[in-house]
């Protein structure tokens, strides 16, 4: 961030500084605990960024989590905050809002981990009803936002703002990146209070919240019924539903029964190789795998063991001829699929 001359240095109140009348606090949330600490040891030393209103008044641009930080009765006493002089640069009151976006823009760190793609869809909304058009959100604003220079993840963000107003979103959901709430836009308006019912009953992200809607997604298309049906269906609403198991549990219980729907050729071979893998008496350590996100049509057939007794055991086994024709038969099934 660049100082111009144009700028001014004064030390303020907490009662001349607005934060609630702006539009720049963009990624809301609260200092870290080391911050927290700097703070009550240092003050402030980093001077906050406002920029001039009328009546001897400023608004907020920038240092919204620590200006909220001192005005809270937390750390030190309230008193001696309200008595505290803040030191600020101010931005005139004659500079367009477009430029004042501009430099808030620029006082934000350029990782993508710390912004949230709920906010992230808000603030590019903000920042059109301000002036921007989609190419200046694309060219201008996204990369330091931490997102590609894209006019179509411009347009995919528009939509999902909208999208998301008419729906409560659990804290939780306010945290994920763009990456994983873009998927939301493949569902429609209506079973879109399901579908964040759903985060809110896993919480998880990244890739499984990812792979998850998908599956669900094909599973309603492959049934011809919406997803709201798909996760109302009896073999959802049990795994849902039962409150003793952990949220981890309940995500890989939920994933196996969507992938039987979308895979019903391959879980019936997985369920048929479980099947002669126990007429064979074969260890469970004996697994038919595929792809995890089902990225390719890969089976890998994995016999893992602790030893070489171990091994001679299991070709023994194979070679009995009690057990000759169920092998045939086992590998007549797998090599049928694959």
């Amino acid at each position: 961030m660049k100082i111009t001359p144009a700028w001014s240095f004064s030390n303020l109140t907490f009662s001349q500084i607005e934060s609630g009348d702006t539009l720049f606090d963009w990624f809301p949330g609260v200092l870290s605990v080391s911050l927290q600490n700097s703070l009550e040891q240092n003050g402030i030393q980093l001077p906050l960024l406002v920029q001039a209103i009328q009546h001897s008044k400023y608004r907020l641009v920038d240092g919204f989590k620590r200006f909220s930080w001192l005005t809270t009765d937390t750390g030190v006493f309230a008193q001696e905050k309200q008595e505290t002089l803040l030191p600020c640069f101010i931005l005139p009151e004659s500079l367009p809002e477009q430029e004042t976006s501009l430099i808030r823009l620029e006082t934000l760190p350029t990782s993508s981990e710390n912004f949230s793609g709920v906010y992230v869809s808000r603030v590019i909304k903000m920042l059109q009803e301000s002036g921007y058009s989609k190419e200046e959100i694309a060219v201008q604003v996204l990369p330091r936002l931490g997102q590609k220079s894209s006019e179509r993840l411009a347009r995919q963000l528009l939509d999902l703002h909208e999208m998301l107003l008419r729906v409560e979103l659990p804290e939780s959901m306010l945290l994920l990146g763009c990456e994983d709430v873009l998927p939301l836009l493949k569902f429609s308006q209506s079973v879109l209070p399901d579908v964040v019912a759903l985060f809110g009953r896993l919480e998880v992200s990244g890739k499984k919240w990812r792979n998850l809607l998908q599956l669900l997604d094909e599973v309603s298309r492959l049934r011809k019924i919406s997803v709201s049906d798909v996760l109302h269906l009896p073999e959802i609403l049990k795994i849902l539903g039962r409150s003793s198991i952990q949220s981890p549990i309940r995500y890989r219980l939920l994933k196996q029964q969507l992938e039987i729907w979308r895979f019903p050729e391959l879980s019936d071979l997985q369920r048929k190789f479980n099947q002669g893998r126990k007429s064979l008496k074969l260890a469970p350590r004996i697994t038919l795998e595929s792809d995890p996100y089902f990225e390719n049509d890969d089976l890998t057939l994995t016999l893992k063991i602790c030893s070489v007794k171990e091994l001679r055991g299991h070709l023994e086994s194979l070679r009995n001829p009690e057990n000759s024709e169920k092998v045939e038969v086992l590998w007549k099934d797998l090599f049928a699929l694959l």
